[in-house]
């Protein structure tokens, strides 16, 4: 069984994020987390903390109108769902939830409108700090059968195929085509066979391709594959930056999930990720500041 975080701030984006993913896993058994992050207001003493009260309470109430509409529907049997409520902004939310329990994806929704790609958005903090895999799916992207997903990916960086797991899933279920895009810098050195094989035996039961990209620019080189192709989901393996690289604007998937195009996917990489078998889930109590509803 998947194990799915749904972050929702009960906004049209979110929303929409999550009947994506509801359609995604349709037809695999999956236990949804609903997530709801509040903001602490920065009031000290006996009126602040009652705002705090009055806060939690609103996002409980409300977390649970939406448990409520999303299972009101039609749902699979074996899709199960719960709430909980952490305060805090998105990002610490997410990281404690995953501190206490394992989840084998992470879903927020991206509307693109953030102030600019420097201060970034919930969508880049995610893919940078969030040790497991990050689905970002656009505010405007339609809800269709999955064809044609694409995994940019220059093969050496890989250091566990096992990071593919959840991609070689997903590409077997929607019986989808992978494409694996390369994009080739003028000075970069011949990739191995032995990386390329490494990456594509990963995914011995999928139908996969290779493309090729020439360009001195990996950000560009991507827009251009999007550009003259149909994607349905494009797929990142990241190496999480420090702060300076986001200063010096060299992260090429931090820079896609500030305005995706299509869905994103991006892989953690990371030989000691678990499987979605292997739950570590804690108790409530050890949550701390944590409603579970």
């Amino acid at each position: 069984m998947y194990k799915i975080l749904l972050l929702t701030d009960f906004s049209a984006a979110s929303r929409h994020a999550i009947a994506y993913t509801q359609a995604l896993f349709a037809d695999t058994a999956t236990d949804f987390c609903l997530l709801n992050a509040f903001p602490l207001e920065p009031e000290v003493g006996f009126s602040g903390a009652f705002l705090v009260v009055e806060q939690r309470e609103q996002a409980e109430k409300t977390l649970i109108a939406l448990r409520h509409e999303l299972t009101q529907q039609p749902t699979p049997s074996y899709h199960t769902y719960r709430n909980v409520v952490v305060p805090g902004s998105p990002e610490t939310a997410v990281d404690v939830m995953l501190h206490q329990e394992y989840f084998d994806l992470v879903v927020v929704g991206a509307t693109g409108a953030g102030r600019s790609e420097l201060f970034g958005s919930v969508a880049t903090g995610m893919v940078r700090t969030a040790t497991t895999n990050v689905l970002v799916v656009p505010a405007l992207s339609p809800i269709r059968h999955l064809e044609q997903i694409v995994l940019a990916t220059d093969y050496r960086s890989v250091n566990d195929v096992e990071s593919f797991k959840i991609l070689g899933d997903i590409a077997n279920r929607k019986n989808a085509q992978l494409t694996l895009l390369t994009i080739v810098k003028p000075d970069q050195p011949a990739t191995s066979e032995l990386s390329r094989e490494y990456v594509q035996g990963a995914f011995p039961t999928v139908r996969t391709d290779a493309y090729t990209i020439h360009n001195d620019d990996v950000l560009k080189g991507i827009n251009a594959y999007l550009d003259i192709h149909a994607v349905d989901l494009l797929v990142l393996l990241p190496h999480h930056k420090g702060f300076l690289d986001v200063l010096r604007n060299k992260s090429v998937t931090r820079s896609i999930a500030y305005h995706p195009r299509v869905p994103l996917l991006t892989l953690y990489d990371s030989g000691s990720v678990k499987s979605s078998g292997e739950s570590t889930t804690a108790e409530p109590d050890s949550l701390p500041f944590a409603t579970y509803l």
